[in-house]
């Protein structure tokens, strides 16, 4: 048998498209043409030397007694890694086994397109693990920055519960960083209902709260909130800046500034007091005398009657020149406005529920009410420094015996019998309610909230 013979069948040996090969009964090769068959072993050599046919012996003795063939289908032999499909016959006529070989070009193709995708994942996986080095670089970047800063940081769901806390977050509520997560943002500082103002948040904006450290102290925080988007899983960055040590030295200052300008307005009073007495008075005293003076030496009834009556005139105006220089030496009517006091504490601090509780069956005498307005101011500053109230209750009650003031804040408290170093409100308050013969009560403790209590006698 011959395996060569025509253009068309050398052609396609020559070129790769198939290769063929006999065997002969004893399985040697025989004949082995075309590149497709280098994976057989050369000729004379047994067949199952090669590394496809290894332990066929008897796969070849049954095709040679039953017939049929052995097709090794989509088999990559040493051919460069080429994929082939190898088919093996028995010829009785030839006594030898013909061995086919063809290019399996359906399985390269998917070789081709598995290696392709293998690459494609593979990139894939190389550029989602750079992005995850690079979250986790920003990250650590952002909690070390977070982390050293001395704002208190903190990210939240839109259910407000926490998902993360700064070492800062967790001193100043005195609790371990990790029992924070999860923790209802409106438990930990509370708003008085205000929904933490979400949407306002959304837009950047900023807004001040009072709130308690781990040790009790009032303290104003101002929150600067921002939205971090979808990607972020639609949470919430909340940064607190600790104001208190401003928000003193604003009040503090508007203190100073409030006594300046009323010991400026009282000088100024006091001195246009002195210029009436001086002149306007002086004026009018040495009227009356020389009218007095004309009176006795005429004998004129017509003159003795109209010195008379300019005698009487000029006594009214001195009468009223008094009361007037009385009452610039005495403190502006404005200034002890008890109600008013109380109204510009809560246009300052809107946050505060304030509660009013008047009750005046008689107007309070000037020295009284200027008393009360110097206590409730300082009292009320007092609140506004240090306490961190939500609720802040003031009362006047006026009879025929007494007159109470009475100043309530349901804040952080304090220990009265233990001034505090630099602080002289409370003692400054007892000072000038007792040089007024005025009584003055101060209930508190830490935690509890504080209750004034000033009172005066009005029965002499």
């Amino acid at each position: 048998m011959s395996l060569t013979g025509t253009t068309i069948a050398d052609e396609a040996l020559t070129r790769g498209r198939i290769g063929l090969a006999l065997v002969d009964a004893r399985l040697f090769v025989r004949q082995r043409l075309g590149p497709l068959s280098d994976w057989l072993p050369p000729v004379g050599a047994p067949v199952c030397g090669a590394p496809l046919l290894i332990n066929m012996e008897e796969a070849f003795a049954a095709l040679r007694r039953e017939g049929g063939e052995i097709v090794l289908p989509s088999m990559r032999a040493a051919l460069e890694g080429r994929r082939v499909t190898i088919s093996i016959g028995w010829s009785a006529g030839e006594g030898a086994y013909l061995v086919v070989t063809t290019p399996d070009h359906g399985s390269e193709q998917i070789d081709r397109l598995l290696a392709s995708d293998r690459r494609e994942k593979q990139l894939l996986q190389q550029q989602a693990d750079a992005a995850a080095a690079r979250l986790k670089i920003a990250d650590a970047l952002y909690r070390d920055i977070v982390e050293s800063s001395g704002n208190l940081v903190l990210r939240f769901r839109p259910d407000l519960r926490l998902v993360f806390a700064n070492r800062a977050t967790a001193s100043f509520l005195g609790r371990p960083q990790d029992a924070l997560i999860g923790e209802a943002l409106d438990d930990l500082f509370p708003s008085q209902g205000a929904p933490w103002r979400l949407r306002r948040a959304a837009e950047g904006q900023s807004f001040k709260m009072s709130a308690r450290d781990a040790r009790g102290r009032a303290r104003w925080l101002s929150w600067d909130i921002r939205f971090l988007g979808a990607a972020a899983g639609g949470e919430f960055q909340a940064v607190a800046r600790d104001v208190t040590a401003e928000r003193r030295l604003r009040i503090e200052r508007e203190k100073a500034q409030e006594e300046a300008r009323a010991a400026a307005i009282a000088h100024e009073r006091l001195r246009i007091a002195h210029d009436l007495h001086d002149t306007l008075v002086r004026s009018i005293v040495t009227m009356i005398a020389e009218a007095r003076l004309i009176a006795k030496k005429t004998s004129d009834p017509e003159a003795k009657k109209a010195l008379a009556e300019v005698d009487a005139h000029a006594r009214q105006g001195l009468w009223e020149a008094r009361e007037a220089i009385a009452q610039m030496r005495e403190t502006r009517r404005e200034d002890a406005d008890l109600r008013a006091i109380v109204l510009a504490f809560q246009a300052r601090w809107p946050e505060v529920a304030v509660t009013l509780d008047f009750a005046a069956e008689r107007p309070l005498a000037p020295q009284t009410e200027t008393l009360f307005a110097a206590i409730l101011r300082e009292a009320l500053r007092n609140i506004e420094l240090h306490s961190g109230a939500k609720n802040v209750r003031v009362a006047l009650h006026v009879n025929d015996a007494r007159a109470e003031l009475v100043v309530e804040d349901d804040g952080a408290g304090f220990d009265p019998a233990a001034p505090t170093p630099g602080h002289f409100g409370v003692l400054g308050m007892r000072e000038r309610a007792s040089l007024s013969g005025a009584t003055l009560e101060v209930e508190s403790a830490p935690g509890e909230g504080a209750r004034l209590k000033l009172s005066v006698s009005l029965t002499g």
